[in-house]
């Protein structure tokens, strides 16, 4: 039984356990979790992503028969090298090859444009192609006209016409021609394979001989030369350019001659042109053997006196001087007086 202090006592540790504070947990402390450490390397840049594979080049130079080739090169970018090049259809000409790097090489042994497709692959897997072509012509050749054993016979004067002297054939554009030995004749120029201007005249009396070789280089590097000669001799001319005819007596007609040298010979025997044309009826004039004969018959007389008249004669000879049909080397004119009496 509880006395009256016991119950006081216990009063007072009733009414201190409702007065403590009330107990709280303490908050939990979180315990970290194992993880595998974070990569290191960059997370890629749109900068950084290879560009697609492309080819950038694959245009194919000319080519001739039976001359090397040089090197040409197929080029690509993008993807992801190294590259290997093929040719995937079509084919390139007979004596040409594509190596792995895309370079073509060797030496065309057939005429004619061949068409291919050019590939190339990367490291990645990926391709790209192109259609091309590549043209094979003719070696560049030239066929000599005046050759030293044989050679061209041209008069002082002469113009382009009589001054080819090779015929070129084959090869590819553009040309360069040069002299490499010799001299063209003084005063004339080079058009290709031909001699441009008038030939100069060779020393009085004389002939002369021209010597020389030309070379021509192609757009490709392959060449072609030949050797020529060119023996000029003088101009066709009358070695007098005025002469008379005269009669000895009345109604006597008259003679006289010219003389002239031929300029190239052993052409057909000069013409002669002369004014008036034609001669009046009864005279003549012949040239042959570096001479001209004019004769003139007696005069029909109705009054006496004196009948004078002036023959101009041209001597024309078969060396071509000009183009164009019928232009050839004629002489400076000579002139004739004439002179009979009634």
């Amino acid at each position: 039984m509880l006395t009256r202090p016991s119950l006081a006592l216990f009063a007072v540790l009733l009414i201190a356990f409702a007065c403590a504070p009330e107990s709280r947990t303490p908050p939990l402390t979180p315990v970290a979790q194992a993880t595998s450490s974070p990569s290191h390397e960059p997370s890629p840049s749109p900068s950084s992503i290879a560009a697609p594979l492309a080819i950038t080049a694959a245009s194919f130079h000319a080519g001739e028969i039976g001359f090397a080739y040089a090197p040409a090169r197929a080029t690509a970018a993008g993807g992801v090298a190294p590259y290997a090049w093929s040719v995937s259809s079509g084919a390139l000409p007979a004596g040409l090859s594509m190596s792995a790097s895309g370079v073509v090489a060797g030496k065309p042994a057939t005429l004619g444009t061949s068409l291919f497709t050019a590939s190339v692959s990367d490291s990645a897997g990926n391709s790209a192609s192109i259609d091309t072509t590549i043209a094979v012509y003719k070696h560049v050749a030239v066929t000599p006209t005046c050759p030293t054993n044989f050679p061209c016979m041209v008069e002082a004067g002469c113009l382009t016409a009589c001054g080819v002297f090779g015929n070129q054939s084959g090869g590819a554009g553009p040309y360069t021609y040069k002299v490499i030995s010799g001299a063209i004749p003084s005063g004339m120029g080079l058009n290709g394979f031909s001699l441009t201007r008038a030939f100069p005249a060779p020393a009085t009396g004389a002939t002369a001989d021209w010597l020389f070789s030309v070379v021509v280089v192609d757009g490709i590097g392959a060449t072609a030369q030949t050797t020529a000669r060119f023996h000029v001799f003088p101009h066709i001319a009358f070695t007098q350019s005025n002469a008379a005819c005269t009669g000895a007596q009345a109604r006597a007609g008259c003679s006289t001659s010219l003389t002239y040298t031929l300029g190239t010979p052993g052409l057909l025997t000069p013409q002669l042109k002369s004014t008036p044309n034609p001669l009046p009826k009864g005279w003549s004039a012949v040239a042959s053997k570096g001479t001209v004969t004019l004769t003139v018959p007696p005069p029909v007389c109705t009054v006496p006196g004196q009948v004078t008249s002036t023959l101009i004669l041209v001597l024309v000879d078969g060396s071509t001087c000009a183009a164009g049909a019928g232009a050839y080397c004629s002489s400076a004119p000579a002139t004739v007086k004439i002179t009979l009496t009634c």
